[in-house]
């Protein structure tokens, strides 16, 4: 009878025992979530930023700057282009 007890004593102190690590890990993963989502909208917040740069840079008004003041370029005149047919 006291064998029993020993181990049935013995059962509970060891499943206290995976309880407490597993609610352990369970907050180990749940803050790598946390920071894991946290990193996720920096990036998504970065991509933004990121869109808005590039479509400031690519506006029309802008290229056309650059290529006539600092690439020289200009509109061809009427006698320089050559239409193509297929």
């Amino acid at each position: 009878m006291k064998f029993l007890v020993a181990l049935l004593g013995f059962a509970v102190f060891a499943s206290a025992l995976v309880v407490v690590d597993l609610a352990q890990r369970d907050r180990d993963l749940t803050r790598s979530l946390s920071e894991q989502r946290q990193a996720i909208q920096k990036l998504n917040v970065t991509y933004a930023e990121l869109q808005l740069e590039e479509g400031a840079l690519a506006a029309q008004g802008r290229v056309d700057q650059i290529a006539q003041t600092r690439l020289d370029m200009h509109m061809p005149r009427p006698d320089q282009i050559t239409m193509v047919f297929r």
